[in-house]
């Protein structure tokens, strides 16, 4: 358990230093994670490792689609839970996700009070729905190389989950091979 802990605190560390610097998860952070995932799963666990890396690589794809097409999030986030998938199995992503966007939303409530934009990113936000379920007009929700009034670093969220999962997984026993 300690190499999957120590590739995935180094793959969450250069994902936020380079979200931070240039906006981007790389790819040179997320595919060698990948990688290392699935040649760690598959000493540890067999084959067994091995599908439980691949169906983790699959689902945050899948999952997340659509939050991607929508530019909710980048492409970088999607391929970093997916690495995180391969690194510690679909069970964890799947709370890691849930957590991540609770800790996102907790993030961007802190960041809007800071910049004291609440009311207006929280229009925003009800004109994007009232256009979206309303007048059935499906559009991206924001440009990120636009306005930046209502951007954050996602990888900052996707740290935050990891470590409420770690604690989830400690405290409650969450099943984690």
């Amino acid at each position: 358990m300690a190499i999957k802990l120590t590739v995935l605190f180094i793959t969450l560390i250069l994902s936020v230093y380079f979200d931070y610097k240039y906006l981007k998860i790389k790819n040179f952070i997320v595919y060698p994670a990948m990688l290392a995932g699935f040649l760690i799963n598959l000493i540890m666990s067999g084959t067994g490792g091995l599908k439980d890396s691949f169906l983790g690589i699959i689902v945050p794809f899948i999952t997340l689609f659509l939050f991607y097409a929508l530019r909710f999030l980048g492409a970088g986030d999607v391929k970093l839970f997916s690495a995180i998938a391969a690194i510690m199995g679909i069970r964890f992503v799947i709370y890691c996700m849930a957590y991540s966007f609770l800790f996102g939303g907790f993030l961007a409530l802190l960041i809007m009070i800071k910049r004291k934009n609440f009311f207006e990113r929280f229009k925003k936000l009800l004109l994007y729905l009232r256009d979206l379920f309303i007048f059935m007009k499906l559009e991206k929700y924001q440009e990120f190389d636009g306005e930046k009034s209502g951007f954050f670093r996602f990888s900052y969220a996707v740290s935050g989950g990891v470590a409420i999962t770690l604690i989830h997984q400690l405290t409650i026993g969450l099943y984690i091979v």
